[in-house]
């Protein structure tokens, strides 16, 4: 990612960050789709479209703009997470009376089945917030999710994000960079 530095390579101390190559892709689709098919069990229609054949493209252009991050457990990934410092046309869309040049945003943030609830995902989070070093214009972290999402809303809450609205069905919440949740 341009103008974004990596400050720490590993979260947890057990799990190495870093950025997505091609050699990726199908483990990043895999855990889109597992998440997908989780989430379609519960009811919740979060990521639906992975399991129609779509989202592909999506994630080879976060790979080849190195936005796309994996986090590995030896060989295996675990876990992903796209961050832009530069707005794509759904942020726009999403968010449309916010300035959002001073603004860092996650996408895709996913954890593999087989290590969800053992807090990868909060490690994941706090890692954009202190393991990359951004341009000193940016001063908000920002994403959507699902509204209907209620876990998901609630956890990024517990991560010390403030929902400050919602547009066509998702929920938008922001985040000071710099800010500590205790």
């Amino acid at each position: 990612m341009e103008n974004t530095i990596i400050k720490q390579h590993y979260i947890a101390q057990e799990y190495l960050i870093c950025p997505a190559t091609s050699e990726h892709f199908e483990a990043m689709l895999n855990v889109f789709l597992e998440t997908a098919e989780w989430l379609r069990s519960k009811g919740i229609r979060q990521w639906g479209h992975f399991l129609d054949g779509y989202g592909r493209d999506d994630i080879t252009a976060s790979i080849d703009s190195g936005s796309a991050y994996v986090v590995l457990q030896g060989d295996t990934v675990i876990g992903t997470v796209c961050v832009l410092i530069e707005p794509e046309e759904w942020d726009h869309h999403i968010w449309p009376d916010t300035n959002l040049g001073d603004s860092v945003m996650i996408h895709r943030l996913a954890v593999s089945r087989d290590y969800a609830g053992k807090g990868i995902g909060k490690h994941i989070v706090t890692w954009v917030e202190n393991g990359l070093q951004f341009p000193s214009t940016k001063k908000y972290i920002r994403l959507d999710c699902v509204g209907d999402n209620e876990k998901l809303n609630a956890y990024y809450v517990t991560q010390g994000f403030e929902k400050v609205g919602s547009t066509d069905g998702h929920s938008k919440y922001q985040k000071e960079i710099g800010v500590v949740v205790s």
